[in-house]
């Protein structure tokens, strides 16, 4: 589902001294967890990466083992993350399973200076925080084929335990209920294949931002 074609806006967010220029709205790409968000986003990156850039949240929840720090996240512990938060660094930030999640200004201004799309990892909370703000972003949500395929891929990652998965397993089945909502996203994908998620995504931005995007 598709909301209309909207004209680009130019956004001024004042940061300290100096004033972040958006040329385009930023990209939230938004799904429960193990819906593959991770995945298709490094895709997006590989295939344009002239036309993207991702803003590395900050977490203050255990990094995993595959993980890098400040390519992943900016992993940091609970009191340097309130520190942050007292400091106004953060456009957005909400609680998940305990853990903080934030997006910084600075983030948002470095996609700004290098002119490209700014491409978010939100869960609900913080997605619908950021669309309250003046930065009208532009939001798609992704999610599997059905829950089967979902719990088969949080199983898979063998890193958390069963509560933390039953815990996750709840928190993504209201997700999936919220994507089905009208008018919350600019458009719904189901993630099947990721070659297709990605064609769709393009889609989806070349109509609304009338952008053309060349890997």
């Amino acid at each position: 589902m598709l909301v209309g074609t909207i004209e680009t806006i130019h956004y001024d967010i004042a940061m300290n001294s100096e004033v972040i220029t958006l040329s385009d709205r930023p990209v939230v790409i938004c799904g429960p967890s193990g819906c593959g968000k991770s995945t298709v986003i490094r895709s997006l990156l590989q295939r344009y990466p002239e036309s993207f850039y991702y803003s590395v949240s900050h977490t203050t929840r255990p990094r995993r083992p595959d993980e890098v720090n400040d390519r992943d996240y900016h992993f940091l512990n609970a009191d340097k993350f309130e520190q942050l938060l007292i400091e106004g660094q953060f456009v957005e930030h909400a609680i998940f399973s305990g853990y903080y999640y934030g997006t910084s200004k600075d983030e948002l201004h470095k996609a700004g200076r290098l002119k490209r799309l700014c491409l978010l990892d939100l869960d609900i909370q913080g997605m619908e925080k950021i669309q309250r703000t003046a930065y009208n972003p532009i939001c798609i949500f992704i999610r599997p084929r059905n829950f089967a395929t979902l719990e088969k891929r949080l199983r898979s990652r063998s890193t958390e335990t069963e509560d933390r998965i039953l815990q996750r397993l709840a928190i993504a089945h209201q997700e999936m209920q919220y994507g089905l909502s009208e008018g919350t996203f600019d458009a719904v994908i189901v993630n099947d294949d990721l070659d297709r998620t990605v064609n769709e995504i393009i889609k989806v931005l070349t109509e609304i931002t009338q952008k053309q995007f060349v890997n």
